[in-house]
């Protein structure tokens, strides 16, 4: 932080490059905007603020020039995320995004900010100046709409969608994050025989206490109101073993809210409250699922009693199946769906639908928690049928606008593939909707091919005959049998994303890939890969002539209004498969082989089949010959990413 020292500026001391006419002009434009404005040097040392600024932080201007603007700093953005701030105003001249900030009063903001830089005649950077949008502010939507979705009209605190995000923030920092759920005990009492106006007194001064408490702690945390009478605190520590900075903070926010509350006209209250704890530590895969348990917990205090009641995991595996279930019956569960684009053309060749589990709030749990649980708890089939009937009416809708509809990909799990008459519940299904069965893809996992080999034969073939397509989803990772994979009629290996990822810095993960791409073509099946995040990845696969591909660098899982532009032709990926691009070099896989490690130094061996958990010296056109994997590309993959050291394949050259 810049040493404190007082420093003026007007016309008259303007900076030698400018005219004073022209910051003359400058300040009044900061004078009269309505949006938060700050201008600094170069340096970040602040000059001048508006009366808006004032407003948005709580500071006044004598408490803010000649400091640094990291007196704003929220802690739930890293270093790296004002380092690439900064580089981006010294290479660009501007920046511009999301920002947390903490006002005086410890409370967070959540807002868009831009800054540009203003040069001289001589071109040197003379000031920055900045700009807020409006306190609250989200990226799209009304003014008042985006304060209502980040913030509390009753207490000015964050809502529930703006902490959960706040609180994801802070754990990719902290060691562990602490999420207490507080509510107010007997609260819809109170509103019955105070009013209304009584409640809402209770909650306001329940948000200065609690604000007041976590402003008091030091530590990073964030504040909001996420439900009628309850409250959620996200309290950062730097010890995940350890109870002690939570338990103390409770016993703080206890004596706080112990105290009577002001009813106005010298009425006054006493209230209790029960509060509930979980950890971002402890497994939960976001905040919100971590709010979720601390309010489960919460429900299990004893209200009345100052004790802090834990989270337990298995109870709240109970309860979170219970409201998985809920979710299914209240249509919680929607579809997102990821674009799968050919790699030569850059056409849009399909779509997955993805399950997503949606609060009412806005915020969302994790699917990578909530698909096991609906595993373990046998509600994958309800979800699978879910997903299946969004898709296909999605489906249906596109045909009716008069749009060529894509082929959409549904996961099924093993459970809906044994269920008796499964096929004919699909056939059906399509019949309803009024879609032919080439726009369906069923995409399946390898342990499937593991139940009764026979039985499954039947159904795949069935299917097939319907006229739906097949594919094997996370190829190379689970227990494939070549000579099982020979008779299935399947048309599609999907190559595991763990491998893809891997292919700049691994050659055996390259191999791995081209081995599987050019197996699938002489098997006459086509290949897609998953979780492309690179123009490099994105470039070696088109070397091996991968079909297609989906992954963040195309696209991300999108909403169905989304889809709807993808789907009309208008494709955010188009760039990538145009001019203008960085131009990627020849790829020598036998070269890139010979790099991998000492063990691996023969080429030669990097060309053979995988068998037996190893390479072996075969030629690969005898390929066919392999009888089992049997999940022998991963292992070879672990081992090699075990022994072998980093490496950075040079791919890339700078048209």
């Amino acid at each position: 932080m810049a040493e404190q020292h007082t420093i003026s500026i007007d016309a008259h001391g303007a900076h030698p490059a400018f005219g004073t006419e022209v910051v003359g002009m400058l300040l009044q434009a900061m004078r009269e905007s309505p949006a938060p404005m700050v201008l600094t040097e170069p340096d970040g040392c602040i000059l001048k603020v508006n009366e808006a600024f004032e407003c948005a932080t709580g500071y006044a201007i004598n408490e803010l020039v000649g400091r640094s603007p990291s007196m704003l700093r929220s802690g739930l953005q890293g270093r790296s995320f004002y380092s690439t701030m900064w580089a981006s105003l010294g290479s660009q001249g501007r920046w511009q995004g999301e920002i947390w900030n903490r006002r005086k009063d410890g409370q967070l903001s959540h807002e868009y900010l831009t800054i540009v830089t203003l040069r001289g005649s001589d071109g040197v950077a003379a000031y920055h100046l900045g700009t807020y949008a409006e306190q609250g502010a989200q990226l799209t939507g009304s003014g008042s709409a985006r304060r209502d979705a980040a913030t509390d009209a009753t207490t000015g605190l964050l809502s529930r969608k703006a902490f959960t995000e706040a609180a994801d923030l802070l754990s990719e920092k902290a060691d562990v994050v602490h999420v207490l759920a507080l509510d107010i005990d007997g609260f819809t009492e109170l509103n019955e025989l105070h009013g209304l106006a009584s409640g809402d007194a209770v909650l306001r001064q329940m948000a200065l206490r609690c604000t007041e408490v976590a402003a008091a702690d030091g530590r990073p945390a964030v504040v909001a109101r996420v439900g009628p009478d309850e409250f959620a605190i996200a309290l950062a520590d730097s010890n995940a073993d350890s109870g002690d900075v939570v338990q103390s903070f409770a016993s703080r926010l206890y004596a706080k809210t112990a105290l009577a509350f002001d009813l106005g006209e010298g009425k006054h209250i006493q209230i209790s409250v029960s509060v509930g704890l979980s950890s971002l530590a402890r497994g939960c895969a976001s905040a919100a699922e971590a709010l979720l348990h601390a309010s489960a917990a919460r429900r299990e205090a004893v209200p009345g009693l100052p004790t802090l009641q834990c989270y337990e995991a298995q109870d709240g595996q109970r309860r979170m199946a219970l409201a998985l279930r809920d979710a299914v019956r209240l249509n919680q569960i929607t579809v997102a769906y990821q674009p799968k684009v050919d790699l030569a053309s850059g056409q849009l060749s399909g779509v997955e639908a993805l399950a997503r589990w949606v609060l009412p709030d806005g915020s969302s749990i994790s699917p990578g928690e909530f698909i096991p649980l609906a595993e373990r708890r046998g509600l994958i089939g309800l979800i699978g049928d879910s997903v299946l009937e969004q898709a296909l009416a999605q489906l249906s809708s596109w045909q009716a606008q008069g749009l060529a509809a894509p082929v959409v990909a549904v996961n099924f799990s093993a459970l809906q593939f044994q269920r008796q008459n499964y096929v004919q519940h699909v056939a059906l299904a399509l019949d309803r909707h009024g879609i032919p069965a080439r726009l369906l893809e069923i995409e399946l996992t390898e342990s499937l091919l593991f139940g009764d080999i026979d039985a499954v034969m039947q159904s795949l073939k069935s299917f097939r005959n319907l006229g739906v397509t097949l594919s094997i989803d996370d190829f190379g990772t689970g227990y494939s049998s070549l000579a099982y994979l020979r008779r299935f009629p399947v048309q599609y290996l999907k190559i595991d994303r763990q491998f893809v990822s891997a292919m700049e810095d691994d050659a055996s993960a390259c191999e791995i890939v081209r081995l599987i791409v050019d197996m699938a073509h002489r098997l006459n099946l086509r290949c897609i890969a998953e979780g492309i995040e690179t123009e490099a990845q994105l470039k070696l696969l088109q070397s091996m002539g991968c079909d297609e591909g989906q992954g963040f660098l195309l696209s991300r899982p999108l909403d169905a209004s989304a889809t709807l532009s993808v789907v009309s032709g208008h494709l955010p990926w188009a760039p990538i498969f145009g001019s203008g691009h960085a131009e990627m070099e020849e790829v020598d896989l036998d070269q890139l082989a010979k790099r991998t490690s000492a063990s691996q130094s023969d080429p030669a061996r990097c060309k053979g089949d995988i068998a037996d958990g190893s390479f072996t010296e075969r030629p690969f056109q005898d390929m066919r010959a392999v009888a089992d994997t049997s999940g022998a590309a991963l292992e070879l993959f672990q081992e090699s990413q075990s022994s072998a050291p980093p490496l950075r394949s040079e791919l890339c050259r700078t048209g």
